[in-house]
Parts: structure tokens; sequence; C-alpha cells
């Protein structure tokens, strides 16, 4: 999938506004707050149905904006043919809800937009893949089974529904053992499912990521270890751990093994890479970590994915830049990352003039440049 243009109405400090974009390589630069990242946000919510920065549907929504919408309408392109590009769209209100429409068809999931155009978005935030809670690697696993595996939504929405009617009759007074009992099968046989499509992924995504680092240099001087933790003792079924731990799962008033509960860890020497590695070796660790999604998709369903990167530059220089982009645009990727400085692109214009878009985003308005830096 690759984005062709996208039309913007209404969002946070963006002037109403269309862009057309290279299907390779794309820089956004501005000032801070120059609206930057709201472009990228943007495109984010066209593939995703929702913000990478905030649940809150308000805080999207320009101030000035009379109806309290806001409506983003893109193209892509979803087959390598030269076929007609798919129109989607998005509205956002905070009266009347949100509506998603593909080639003109309402959609009520927003999985079905996120499966047809893959992204990955790589922001200051990213860095709790590697310090932040079990949670964001759960997320960081599960993009790429959901990719690949297509009942892995329906039986995760299925898992995680049942957890709550368990946590809940956990949580109540005089407790239904028999009923307890009912939602332990369920949970344990879906728990067991989702975990089998996780492993298989993961030892496919180990040996991706491996090749990734020998290509960036990061395993040059220590080994880097990825290890996955499905959640519960692996020598044991979900089935045994639910009924060997039922009275400390009912005193702590919570489901305590299980799918929810796994991790990816990421080790250097038995200890976590971030004691190891500077800020800027951790930004292109991470980054090694997307570009190894990108490649597993590439290779399992032949799809391209649109890769956003906000402040490329931060932390890394020049040359990891290269390396970074190059990786990235030889997996057919489509980026689009946002730089301060109007100089770090030049190197990339040079190469790659006929594949390569640069824009000039300031005080929300956006226009795209050409080679001579001339204003279109």
């Amino acid at each position: 999938m690759s984005l062709s243009s996208i039309s913007i109405k209404s969002v946070r400090n963006l002037h109403d506004l269309s862009v057309s974009f290279s299907k390779s390589l794309n820089f956004i630069w501005g000032e801070n707050a120059s609206g930057k990242t709201s472009l990228l946000e943007s495109i984010y919510l066209l593939s995703t149905g929702r913000s990478f920065r905030t649940r809150h549907i308000d805080n999207i929504i320009n101030s000035d904006a009379k109806s309290r919408e806001l409506i983003v309408f893109g193209k892509v392109n979803t087959s390598k043919q030269n076929e007609e590009a798919t129109p989607i769209g998005v509205r956002k209100s905070t009266l009347q809800g949100s509506e998603i429409k593909i080639s003109g068809q309402s959609i009520k999931s927003a999985a079905i937009l996120a499966k047809l155009t893959p992204v990955l978005m790589v922001e200051p935030q990213s860095f709790d893949l590697l310090t932040g809670p079990p949670k964001v690697r759960r997320q960081f696993i599960d993009w790429g089974v959901f990719h690949v595996e297509h009942e892995f939504s329906f039986l995760w929405n299925d898992y995680i529904n049942c957890l709550k009617q368990r946590n809940s009759l956990l949580r109540t007074a005089k407790i239904d053992l028999l009923q307890l009992k009912v939602w332990d099968k369920r949970i344990s046989l879906l728990g067991e499912q989702i975990t089998q499509h996780r492993i298989e992924f993961m030892d496919r995504f180990r040996v991706t990521f491996e090749t990734v680092l020998a290509g960036l240099g990061l395993n040059e001087q220590s080994e880097i270890g990825l290890k996955y933790f499905q959640g519960w003792d692996k020598s044991k079924s979900l089935a045994e751990m639910l009924d060997q731990n039922r009275s400390k799962d009912i005193e702590k008033k919570y489901t305590q093994y299980g799918p929810h509960r796994a991790d990816l860890k990421l080790r250097i020497s038995g200890k976590n890479v971030s004691e190891f590695l500077s800020r800027g070796q951790q930004k292109l660790l991470i980054i090694a970590l997307y570009i190894a999604h990108v490649k597993c998709l590439k290779e399992l369903n032949d799809s391209q994915t649109l890769v956003l990167i906000d402040d490329i530059a931060a932390e890394l220089d020049s040359k990891n830049i290269d390396i970074i982009l190059s990786n990235l645009l030889e997996l057919d990727a489509q980026v689009m990352c946002t730089v301060l400085d109007r100089e770090i692109p030049r190197d990339y214009l040079d190469k790659h003039r006929s594949d390569c878009k640069m824009f000039h985003v300031e005080h929300g308005r956006i226009h795209e440049y050409d080679y001579q830096e001339k204003q279109i």
C-alpha cells in the first residue's frame, strides 16, 4: 500500500489542504510547532482510524471548526499494477462519533482499514519499546501477527471480552466457581491459539531482526538478544496455570496469567539494552525493530508498508539516517519523515530525485518544493 494523496480538514493547527506524495521517499521540513507532526498524525489517522497522540477527539479537531468535526480523505494504491487508487476517508465528530469509508462504503471496524493500509509510526514515545510497560511491546508484536494471521484480531477481541468477564467475576463478593471454570475453559482455548500465532510469528521475526541488526552494524560489539515471554510458564498449559492459581486470582481479584501478560525482552549480557546503548544507538535499535516488521510483511505477504518517522535526525547522524532510509527503500516501503533542518534531505534529493519529494510546513500551511527548493 502507498498513499498517493491526502486531503485534510480541521485537524489541529493545519489549514485545510491537499497533498500528493511520492510513493517512495517524502521529507517534511519545518520549525517546531509548524504542523509537521500534525500532518503525520493525519496520515496515521487515515490509515488506522485513530491518533497516535491522544484518545480525545476534541484535542485533534481545530478549535476554529464550527462543526466540531474533522475529515481526512485519501487515495491509496493497494496493488503494484497500475490500478485505480482506492479512496478512503475518516470523519470524526464530537457530536456524531466516527465514520470510516472505503470506496464510498461505510465500514464498522477500523481493523478493516488497518489491514488495508499497514502503517508504522516512529516517534519519541517509541523509546517505550525498550523502557516502557509490557503493553507497548505486546502491541508491537501484535501489529505483525495481525497483518499475517487473518483470524488474530477476532481471537484477541474475544479473549479480551472473556478476560473482562472473568476479572469482573473475581471482584464479586460471592464467586460462582462453576461460572469461573466456564470462563477458564474459554480463556484457555483462546489464549493458547493467540500464543501459538505469536510464537510462530516471533520465530520468523527473530531471524529477520538479526539480519536487520547485522545490516545496521548494531551487533558488532555486543550481541543483542530478543526473547519472547508468553505470559505464563511455558512448561504448562494455560488451563493448568489457571486451575493451579485460581485461589490466588480470587485473592488478588484479577487474572495473573495469559497472553495479556506476555512481553518481549531485548537484552545484552542479560541486562536491559538501555543500560548499554547510547540514546542514538537505542533509537537505531528501535528503528531496526520497525524495519524487521517491514521486511517480514514484505516477505510473507508481499505488502508495502507506510513508515512515518517524526524527527528522524534526532539522536542520529547522517550516516545512520542514510543506512535507515536505504534499508526501508530497498524493502519498497513508502517513507515520510519530518526534519527541522532543510539541509538534511539534500543528499537524498540528489540520489533519488525522481522518487523523492520535499514539503515545507509553516504556520499550518504545507507547500511542495521542487529540487531547486522553489515553492510549487
